[in-house]
């Protein structure tokens, strides 16, 4: 059995827009695709920097998406980075329905808003 994601199920990138760090996910986040969305969000933390996570592309959200949020978020806590997530519904409703939408920074839309919009 073929335990790796069918391409295209997820698309990731990376942006810096004003001083901060944009990780844009796009797609299903289940527990197949959950390992390279975790290894996107490490990649774009760094230390002492913001960061935003901007879901709004994001059509399915899993459980292994919310532990890898979490990991990112006790990542970003105990190395001073500053991370807001922008979801999609399907993502803040999920984290609203778990409790978990108050343990997050969640972004003013505007924060991964193109400038030329």
């Amino acid at each position: 059995m073929n335990h790796l994601p069918r391409p295209g199920l997820l698309t990731i990138k990376a942006s810096t827009i004003d001083h901060t760090h944009v990780c844009s996910v796009g797609g299903e986040i289940d527990v197949l695709t959950a390992p390279t969305f975790e290894k996107a969000l490490f990649d774009s933390l760094d230390i002492g920097e913001s960061t935003v996570v901007d879901l709004r592309e994001v059509t399915f959200f899993g459980v292994a998406g919310i532990q890898a949020l979490l990991a990112a978020r006790d990542f970003a806590d105990q190395y001073h980075c500053e991370i807001c997530i922008d979801g999609s519904y399907c993502v803040t409703r999920v984290l609203e329905a778990t409790g978990l939408a108050s343990e997050f920074d969640l972004c003013a839309p505007a924060a991964t808003e193109p400038a030329e919009r």
